[in-house]
């Protein structure tokens, strides 16, 4: 058996903790069975073609309308959809 020591952002580790008391494991039983998984799963072509294969195919019609926008916030966001709205007088 090989020792390895891997380092972690605090966030992910927390994450990788809980996990594994979860599952009742350790996280050395974790992390084992993760790269187990990316080394026993056939490699995909591209990240891209994975990422598209899930997106409906109107989904592409909105590339155009990000990429006209230079900010992706929330707030951003949310000052767009409030731009849209007509005011509720029963509200």
């Amino acid at each position: 058996m090989m020792k390895a020591t891997i380092e972690f952002d605090d966030a992910l580790y927390r994450r990788l903790k809980v996990e594994a008391a979860r599952r009742g494991r350790t996280v050395r039983d974790l992390v084992a069975e993760g790269v187990r998984h990316v080394l026993d799963t056939a490699a995909t072509p591209t990240a891209t073609s994975d990422a598209a294969a899930w997106r409906p195919m109107w989904f592409a019609s909105l590339g155009r309308y990000a990429a006209a926008v230079d900010d992706h916030s929330m707030s951003a966001v949310k000052r767009s959809i409030a731009r849209g709205r007509v005011a509720d007088p029963a509200r």
